[in-house]
């Protein structure tokens, strides 16, 4: 019966770190949008940048926020769910803010590298200095809000 307790309380641990993760997620997406549009607005393009978020035609710049922000929570739900492994411990030890921060530069990789050319993404259109400030804010608002 004792396991079957662990096993209840280890479940409900992740599903808390999951949807928290969702949530901060959502919020570091909003920071990075923020960035995007603040960095598109200094070069007179207005919320233009936020177009480019999807696959070789740009969209309107809502459904590009909007799309933007549904793959900023889903990427905000892994981090919840790395940080609440139990063999991850140890990152536990470090501020928030510093594993968030590494977190989205390993997504900002990822995503030049692999992601985007392969969906032939507008994004890539963006200058890169702007896509890394937008993931700099996400990692640090996202790994500033997780708790664990």
């Amino acid at each position: 019966m004792d396991n079957m307790k662990t096993y209840s309380q280890t479940r409900h641990s992740a599903s808390d770190a999951a949807v928290s993760g969702l949530f901060n997620g959502l919020l570091g997406g909003c920071a990075m949008a923020v960035v995007i549009v603040m960095f598109s607005l200094v070069a007179g393009q207005g919320a233009a940048y936020l177009s480019h978020f999807s696959s070789e035609v740009p969209v309107p710049p809502m459904q590009g926020l909007l799309m933007h922000l549904a793959v900023s929570s889903i990427y905000g739900l892994l981090f919840g769910l790395i940080r609440n492994w139990a063999w991850l411990n140890r990152l536990n030890r470090l501020p928030g803010w510093l594993v968030g921060l590494v977190y989205a530069l390993g997504l900002w990789v990822l995503a030049v590298a692999l992601l985007l050319p392969a969906a032939k993404s507008q994004m890539l259109n963006l200058p890169w200095v702007v896509f890394l400030a937008g993931h700099i804010a996400y990692g640090l608002v996202l790994g500033a809000r997780q708790k664990i």
